[in-house]
């Protein structure tokens, strides 16, 4: 089994990097410690083992969990839930309203995630059906308390999926953005947009604005990592985004490797560490997949 690393942001507050396919740095998965336990995007089901292992470390038995929150159903953030659930029995899945059914009955959700990612979503691991009564629904200013922990609020957050949550914290200003305000890399610096189909811009936009105006002090990204830089890094993801949205529309007819090519060359965030993304195949995918969103959304735009 991967063993995982364990990261402290704050006094009750872990990271777990799960190490997806031996990847580390990739995907967090957030721990919330109080007498009552919350887990927070409990990533695919090849990283359940090592996530199941790491709260054992953090001292956390299945009995102690309460909720398990997932910013989306997208496999690479929910696709374990099921199979995380089956060790905590005593858990609830907490969603979007529209992403129940698929998280109750994932057999659509498994098909779409192997259209879209191919290999990838077979090595990530099936998706494991949750009971029905096991799953609530999280809507705009809902709010979540853990005995003997905090109480966190949903935000509804659309752009990268229409079923999108944010989760704050406001007593210490701790804002878990899922992938709302893009990949982190921690030990680059890095942020790179999400966008993948079916990516909305005007919505994402609206999302980091209101994500901004709660002034968070901490941002932690699912991918990956936490930064003290908040209120920083969601402006700036702004302008990115707008500055993709320009350097797609201008090579909106040409093929995905020249587009690839000019956002690692006229992006300022990613020319830093070009070489770095292209060795990296899951950053590469990312802007890939990430290409594909945004132009089909401009070419919709533009019809």
């Amino acid at each position: 089994m991967v063993e995982p690393e364990i990261l402290q942001a704050r006094p009750g507050l872990y990271a777990i990097d799960t190490r997806p396919l031996g990847v580390g740095g990739f995907i967090s998965t957030y721990v919330l410690l109080g007498r009552e336990v919350a887990v927070i995007d409990p990533g695919p089901s090849c990283t359940i083992p090592a996530l199941i292992r790491g709260l054992e470390v953090l001292g956390v038995s299945p009995s102690s969990v309460r909720y398990v929150l997932a910013t989306h159903i997208h496999i690479d953030h929910a696709g374990g839930a099921g199979r995380l659930l089956t060790w905590a029995r005593e858990a609830e899945l907490l969603v979007h309203p529209r992403g129940v059914k698929h998280m109750a009955d994932p057999s659509r959700l498994w098909e779409g995630s192997k259209a879209v990612l191919g290999r990838l979503a077979e090595l990530y691991g099936p998706i494991e059906p949750v009971e029905r009564e096991r799953i609530s629904e999280l809507r705009e200013g809902d709010k979540v308390s853990l005995a003997g922990g905090p109480t966190i609020q949903a935000l509804e957050t659309p752009g990268h999926a229409s079923h999108h949550l944010s989760f704050f914290e406001p007593e210490e200003g701790i804002l878990f953005s899922g992938d709302s305000a893009g990949v982190y890399v921690r030990q680059l610096d890095l942020l790179i947009p999400t966008t993948p189909p079916p990516f909305r811009l005007d919505l994402a936009l609206a999302s980091l604005e209101k994500q901004a105006e709660l002034r968070p002090r901490l941002l932690c990204y699912t991918h990956f990592a936490w930064t003290e830089k908040a209120v920083e890094k969601l402006r700036a993801h702004v302008e990115q985004l707008k500055l993709w949205a320009g350097v797609v529309e201008e090579h909106l007819e040409e093929a995905e490797e020249e587009l690839l090519e000019a956002l690692l060359a006229e992006d300022p965030e990613l020319a830093r560490h070009a070489q770095a993304i292209r060795e990296h195949p899951l950053l590469t995918g990312v802007v890939r997949h990430s290409i594909k969103g945004l132009r089909a959304f401009l070419k919709a735009r533009r019809s």
